[in-house]
């Protein structure tokens, strides 16, 4: 599993005329096996910082390394390697209604030059979906799940090829706090395999329930690193 390191990491975006630095002078590494939480208030960077990390977007400043590898400079089908043992749940997804469970967990398969078709394996997306408890729903819609069965098909989604690393972006977003106790429990227990869990969260609940490494945001810069943290503390 690997080791996630950035050394004075910066992203700017343009707006137009203006420019806004979203993350600027970033250094933070993130050893195997932690439980990290990224938090701040809106705008405050975290969903950019997530996404460098996951390798979505690329640093316009610094390096990023995996490992002791410099994935920075790296070609685009090099650096998707290399970022291949990190999967990342976007903030705001969701799954394809129209789509079974089985369909949502399928990948485009070349077949021949041109014909391409979906295809699913089964017993890793199975076995996935009984990690997360949700099995036997891969021939089931979206739309007959509760909320909380949907969300743990996408994080079922996410790990069904055991990443080294999970990245999640917000994800307690509008649950309820049954639900996000059982969230919860289940990326505890993930945790506690030997998967590496990031996730960037504005809810002070979430984080003063798990007690773990909190890094604050606050103006794309990193203002506090706390063990064992609560929301809040610098």
């Amino acid at each position: 599993m690997p080791t996630i390191r950035l050394e004075n990491v910066s992203k700017l975006y343009h707006l137009g005329e203006f420019e806004h630095w979203a993350v600027q002078g970033i250094d933070l590494t993130v050893e195997q096996g932690e439980f990290l939480f990224i938090v701040g208030s809106r705008g405050a960077g975290k969903s950019t910082l997530i996404n460098i990390m996951c390798g979505q977007l690329k640093a316009n400043l610094g390096k990023v390394f995996l490992d002791d590898t410099d994935i920075s400079e790296m070609k685009p089908k090099e650096r998707d390697k290399a970022f291949s043992v990190i999967s990342c749940i976007p903030q705001g997804a969701e799954l394809d209604r129209s789509e079974t469970v089985y369909g949502n967990l399928s990948e485009e398969a070349r077949k021949f030059f041109f014909f391409r078709q979906r295809v699913v394996d089964k017993p890793l997306v199975d076995k996935a979906l009984g990690v997360v408890g949700v099995p036997d729903c891969g021939d089931t819609f979206p739309r007959d799940l509760s909320s909380s069965e949907c969300r743990r098909v996408l994080i079922a989604k996410a790990i069904y090829k055991s990443p080294a690393v999970l990245m999640l972006d917000d994800f307690t977003e509008r649950m309820d706090e049954d639900t996000i106790w059982d969230m919860l429990h289940l990326l505890n227990e993930l945790n506690r395999k030997g998967t590496t869990i990031i996730m960037s969260t504005n809810s002070s609940y979430v984080v003063n329930i798990m007690r773990r490494r909190v890094v604050t945001l606050a103006d794309g810069e990193i203002v506090g690193d706390v063990k064992k943290g609560r929301y809040g503390y610098i």
